[in-house]
């Protein structure tokens, strides 16, 4: 197998992994007048940068990276907001330790920036490396706090 045909079947096989992973996960997350709530918001952008960034990094064209970070940080701005002005934030599961979920938010902030950072230098080994820090941090999240 080529490596180009390897990496065709990796993107394959994130696009089912995102779709079940990400999609599912915060479903039925919503807003009591029915809209999508902040987090699920954040999830959906992030899920879209994610795509795309995962693109850049197989192609290895960072460029393609800074177009997807602006909505990302318009959901994040709006889930902070919300954190701060003490609006209630479900989690599907274990909300006591809401704090928890926060903390590791926050820290998945710091490593997205930083793969912000190493896009916008056009470091692909880093950016390669950031994505794999992410996607682990996603998988610990989700275990910890969906259904």
């Amino acid at each position: 197998m080529n490596l180009r045909n390897f990496f065709l079947i990796i993107i394959i096989v994130i696009g089912i992994f995102d779709f079940c992973f990400v999609g599912i996960s915060a479903m039925g997350q919503t807003e009591p007048k029915g809209g999508m709530n902040v987090l699920r918001r954040e999830m959906v952008a992030l899920e879209e940068a994610f795509e795309t960034i995962i693109d850049a990094v197989i192609f290895e064209n960072m460029e393609l990276i800074k177009p997807q970070i602006p909505p990302f940080h318009e959901a994040r701005k709006n889930f902070e907001e919300a954190i701060s002005t003490g609006q209630k934030i479900e989690l599907p599961k274990n909300q006591d330790k809401f704090k928890g979920f926060v903390k590791l938010d926050n820290k998945f902030q710091k490593d997205f920036g930083a793969l912000e950072e190493a896009a916008e230098k056009g470091q692909k080994g880093v950016v390669k490396d950031k994505i794999h820090k992410l996607f682990d941090a996603c998988v610990v999240c989700h275990e910890r706090f969906r259904k």
